[in-house]
């Protein structure tokens, strides 16, 4: 059945528009990495989406090229029969990438060491469905967005496989139901004695396949855990969970693996575009059937079948002679030749409908044939004037047609029986093909519709429920990658898109997110050695320019960093992440009223990127306007209600306000989501100690200060506590410790014993 899959998602990747047909395209590479067919796919798909960089880089091992991948100091080894339709695809590239030179020595070479080969380009069908697809995304970018929802509910109604139209509701937030867009099909003929208990369909392809070590999903689910929302404790040694298998010879060029793997060559590279396993029409069976009809008659060759009768025998009916008289001439008449079927007609011996074609005239063979042959005698003789038993027994005495006429009608009966069964086998598998590639689009909208609600976890789940081929695919590294940093967890983001950067070294798509990720770690060297690459990559892209920018921004150099963002939103006006660094960047200036009109500039752009809304009230809180922030800070909560830093910055907001106790739920709210983060804890115990609920606040601290040994502010706020309930010994050994933590404290320290606890004020 694995054929039936693969025919269809390269049918899908053929047709559809550019962004579905790289989708679909992905998802036919990893189900299949070693088929040929499916990198000249996904190659041909990376072209349709402007990347060429990574079409060059798919195939510049079968292109016999040395010098392919010189920009990043990648060379790949020339193979000893280059494939004509990877040379002619890796040309196209290099030709939009005005590398001509290159592009002509790769054609050049193919064009002499390899035949010439049919290769389809991809060619998007117009349909009532494309047109709602792109007045969808007119209209979102004109911000008609009841328009673009409805347009693009349209598209989806049309055409369910429609890929970007379904991202496209999930973006905009009108997040459809991926259950009536996939239903999960009825048990199958196939498969109804083989019932699996699993989710996945007990048809798939590649039944054999050697299983991956890396269970990826699964892996991180364990490993986070204990500590998934929160960033502070991932294990060190996390990074087995996203090893892949790097052993099997299936996977291209070693990228999985070790970086010196990619200059060995590929095992696809030694196969050729002509050698595949699928027929090349798409009707069932064309070699069958072309072989079949050559045994049946002339009357039967035209398309028209012979209904089945069980009345009628196998045998022809037996020559009626022509009568002078009697009930003789009614037996001639009660069989007509129109009542004969036309099997009966051309196997007829010595009758007159032998020699003739379908329309009734005499062939020529057949004039050839019996041309010497006496005719039979119809005039009546001597013995016609017999008795009626007499005539009545003669005319049963005809002899029977040869056996060679009946070996024949039985053969075109066997050929056609075994037509009809392998046409109805071949759609049995068809449609199983279907509901399991069906099944696959299912859990793939699922975790792209939770991550686009940001639930994140669900979304873990979702990638978990994937066979595993796709688990280490490109698509799903990027969905765990953004999933894990939505979560704050950038330890296990940052290896999720480490390895999706080997998998895709020239990719551009998330690394705006890879980019701020790293600005987190405080990992400059990786920063700087990113934002070079995204820049030899494009000049043009937003992506590139972003990474520049964190890399100033983390050297505090924030007027250069200002500079790069402003260029991120000239080469793209319609990246709203871009508006927002810009935003960040004026805050770390100082210049708030300039910082307001970049955030409001983020928000026109994309009304759910929630990083504005955020930063819009971080603006108000450090001006004394809380009520302001309050409202800010709740939009972002609205659009990405699982976020514990924008809950926490509720709560922050409303302790300006003097609402004390509507904060603490704020706080327990964000524990929920990120129980082990000290931030949140902390935060929710210096309400508490606000409301003069000292000894809640002492069960609290005396765990956070093992869980955070070095913050001088626990530590402080413990010694308070301990003063207030007069336990002065302990608070003596603890606020003792917070000055050896943070010398500066020393004079808030000896006030705050002076006090008695009383001086609630700390610096941070």
């Amino acid at each position: 059945m694995s054929a039936h899959v693969h025919r269809r998602l390269a049918a899908l990747a053929a047709s559809s528009p550019p962004p579905s047909a790289l989708f679909y395209a992905r998802l036919f590479h990893a189900l299949a990495p070693g088929l040929h067919d499916a990198a000249h796919a996904l190659a041909l798909a990376f072209l349709a989406n402007h990347q060429p960089y990574s079409a060059i880089h798919l195939l510049r091992d079968s292109t016999g090229l040395e010098s392919l991948d010189q920009d990043l100091n990648r060379i790949a080894e020339p193979t000893a029969k280059p494939c004509y339709a990877c040379a002619l695809i890796v040309a196209k590239a290099c030709d939009h990438l005005g590398r001509y030179t290159e592009g002509q020595a790769v054609l050049a070479r193919a064009l002499k060491r390899c035949p010439v080969t049919n290769i389809i380009f991809p060619s998007p069908v117009s349909s009532p469905a494309t047109a709602h697809l792109l007045l969808a995304t007119l209209s979102q970018k004109s911000k008609a967005t009841e328009t673009a929802v409805d347009s693009y509910k349209k598209a989806l109604e049309e055409d369910p496989w429609l890929w970007e139209a379904f991202t496209g509701l999930c973006d905009i937030g009108a997040h459809p139901s991926v259950e009536q867009l996939f239903p999960i099909p009825t048990s199958h003929p196939l498969s109804r004695s083989n019932t699996s208990r699993s989710s996945r369909p007990p048809l798939s392809p590649n039944l054999h396949r050697q299983k991956s070590p890396a269970d990826l999903a699964p892996g991180i689910l364990r490993a986070q855990g204990s500590g998934s929302n929160g960033n502070s404790n991932v294990p060190s040694n996390g990074g087995g969970l996203f090893t892949p298998d790097v052993g099997g010879a299936e996977r291209k060029l070693g990228m999985l693996g070790n970086t010196s793997a990619w200059d060995t060559s590929s095992v696809m590279g030694d196969s050729t575009f002509a050698l595949t396993s699928e027929p090349q029409s798409k009707r069932p069976f064309p070699t069958f059937m072309s072989q079949a009809t050559s045994f049946l008659p002339s009357s039967l060759r035209g398309g028209t079948s012979t209904p089945a009768n069980p009345n009628i025998s196998d045998s022809p009916p037996k020559l009626q002679i022509k009568r002078a008289r009697g009930k003789d001439v009614k037996k001639a008449a009660e069989t007509p030749q129109n009542q004969m079927g036309p099997l009966a007609r051309e196997l007829r011996p010595n009758g007159a409908m032998r020699g003739l074609d379908d329309d009734g005239i005499v062939r020529r063979s057949s004039r050839l044939k019996t041309g010497t042959a006496k005719p039979i005698a119809t005039k009546p003789t001597a013995r016609s004037v017999r008795s009626r038993s007499a005539a009545s027994s003669a005319s049963t005495d005809i002899p029977s047609p040869p056996a060679s006429a009946q070996s024949q009608s039985s053969q075109a009966q066997a050929q056609m029986q075994a037509q009809a069964q392998a046409q109805a086998q071949e759609a049995l598998l068809q449609s199983a093909a279907d509901d399991y590639l069906r099944d696959i689009v299912r859990k793939c909208a699922k975790a792209y519709r939770s991550l686009s609600m940001y639930q994140c976890e669900q979304a873990l789940k979702d990638i978990d429920l994937l066979p595993n081929e796709l688990k280490t695919s490109a698509w799903a590294l990027d969905i765990l990658g953004r999933a894990f940093y939505e979560m704050a967890n950038y330890t296990m983001a940052r290896q999720a898109f480490a390895f999706l950067q080997q998998l895709e070294p020239y990719r551009l798509q998330s690394m705006e997110q890879y980019s701020t990720l790293l600005w987190h770690l405080d990992d400059l060297p990786m920063l700087s050695h990113l934002s070079q690459t995204l820049i030899s990559i494009s000049r043009t892209s937003p992506q590139a320019w972003i990474a520049i920018g964190n890399s100033f921004s983390l050297k505090g150099e924030h007027d250069e960093a200002m500079r790069c963002f402003r260029r991120a939103t000239q080469v793209d006006p319609g990246c709203a992440y871009a508006w927002t660094l810009c935003g960040y960047e004026a805050v770390e200036m100082e210049e708030f009223e300039r910082a307001l009109a970049f955030y409001r500039t983020a928000i026109r752009t994309d009304t759910r990127h929630y990083n504005a809304w955020y930063g819009m009230g971080l603006v108000y809180l450090k001006t004394d306007k809380p009520a302001y922030a309050e409202h800010h800070f709740k939009r972002a909560v609205e659009i990405n209600p699982s976020n514990a830093v924008l809950l926490c910055c509720v709560g922050m907001a409303l302790e300006k306000s003097d609402d004390i106790v509507q904060a603490i739920h704020y706080y327990e709210l964000a524990s929920r989501y990120a129980p082990h983060s000290p931030m949140v804890q902390f935060k929710r115990i210096r309400a508490l100690v606000s409301l003069q609920r000292y000894d809640e606040a002492i069960l609290a601290l005396e765990p956070l200060t093992h869980t955070a040994p070095d913050e001088a502010n626990v530590f402080f706020l413990l010694g308070k506590c301990y003063l207030k309930r007069d336990r002065r010994a302990e608070a003596t050994k603890a606020l003792t410790m917070a000055r050896e933590l943070a010398p500066k404290l020393e004079g808030a320290i000896n006030s705050v014993f002076l006090a008695n606890g009383d001086e609630l004020e700390e610096k941070d």
